[in-house]
């Protein structure tokens, strides 16, 4: 049994390799792909179960499809089923002339586009304050069908009560992968095969949300870039029928993930703090070397983000002020925050 998985893997390896070098070129992304999170993981008999798992669950994926359309989607490059955040490229590699080229729409190979849900924009791709918002919401009502936006296979299916509710990860060609965040009711199964238009769910308000809608997000192995770049949110169409992207798709990360000091000002606590810049008390203490009960001297200087911090995090929530605020354009705007790339 081990030995066909092992062969099995190795024969989609070979075939995901030869179908990504047609679309990228002068990158080399052997370089690029960071799998420190396996690297983090417990040698502990739960994780090694928790594996084999995934890999008998990795074989019979593709015992069971027969659709040539879909073996060019790669499932090689952190495939996992139980994390959102399964892993990352550097996008630092890319160099200034590096561009990466994707069919998004091909007659030749069956590819079409849907728009998941077809309504106006509610919050946008970009920075809430102190943080960064990873997707676009897209307001809907709770009950209202989401369609996958492209042929692809899911890969995750969770419930993430701290931001994205019910969500669904979808695995596309070419290491593309969208996520639908906040439904209602999910209509899919983990390693379903899946079309472009298919239902992915019922939307809703489910996790960390002021209203239902759609929280819909783009990313190019495992890293987000703006759905505005590509899609027309207006005609619910694609700007082009091909993706091309470079560095400068990814450069807000360089930002985003750089160490971030407060200073304590008069009032300041651990709690109020924390909900400023969207993380936690205990998150907090750790990167400070503090406790929960450590009296704040005036002037202190604290650490509330780390590019390492900001990897690890499963989500970050944005705080009623910043909606107050006028961050959302209309009813229903997204409350969470994804930090990329936890485990």
């Amino acid at each position: 049994m081990k030995f066909t998985v092992i062969y099995k893997i190795l024969v989609i390896v070979v075939f995901s390799l030869s179908a990504a070098s047609a679309s990228v070129a002068d990158i080399d992304f052997a370089q690029a792909f960071d799998h420190d999170y396996l690297n983090n993981i417990e040698d502990s008999t739960d994780e090694a179960q928790l594996l084999e798992e995934e890999a008998q669950d990795f074989s019979s994926l593709f015992d069971d499809l027969s659709d040539d359309d879909f073996m060019g989607i790669d499932t090689t490059y952190a495939w996992s089923n139980h994390r959102i955040n399964s892993g990352r490229f550097d996008y630092r590699t890319l160099g200034p002339q590096d561009t990466i080229k994707i069919a998004l729409v091909d007659s030749a190979q069956k590819r079409v586009y849907t728009h998941p849900f077809s309504n106006y924009v509610t919050s946008r791709f970009g920075q809430r304050r102190y943080l960064w918002h990873h997707g676009t919401d897209v307001k809907l009502n709770t009950g209202d069908t989401v369609r996958c936006a492209m042929d692809g296979i899911v890969r995750v299916i969770q419930f993430d009560r701290r931001g994205y509710g019910n969500v669904v990860v979808v695995r596309h060609h070419n290491g593309l992968e969208t996520l639908y965040g906040h439904l209602y009711r999910v209509k899919v199964e983990v390693n379903q095969a899946i079309k472009s238009g298919d239902m992915v769910g019922l939307g809703g308000n489910t996790g960390r949300s002021t209203g239902a809608h759609l929280h819909f997000e783009f990313r190019y192995f495992g890293e987000p870039f703006n759905p505005e770049y590509i899609i027309n949110f207006q005609s619910y169409t694609l700007k082009s029928d091909t993706l091309v992207l470079t560095r400068n798709n990814f450069e807000y990360l360089t930002a985003i993930r750089q160490t971030v000091y407060h200073t304590v000002r008069r009032g300041d606590t651990l709690g109020a703090i924390a909900r400023r810049y969207g993380t936690t008390v205990n998150a907090l203490c750790r990167m400070n070397g503090i406790r929960p009960r450590t009296t704040l001297s005036l002037g202190r200087r604290l650490v509330v983000r780390t590019g390492k911090h900001i990897e690890r995090e499963l989500t970050l929530q944005v705080t009623d002020q910043v909606m107050d605020a006028g961050q959302s354009t209309g009813g229903g705007g997204d409350s969470e925050q994804l930090i990329l790339n936890s485990e």
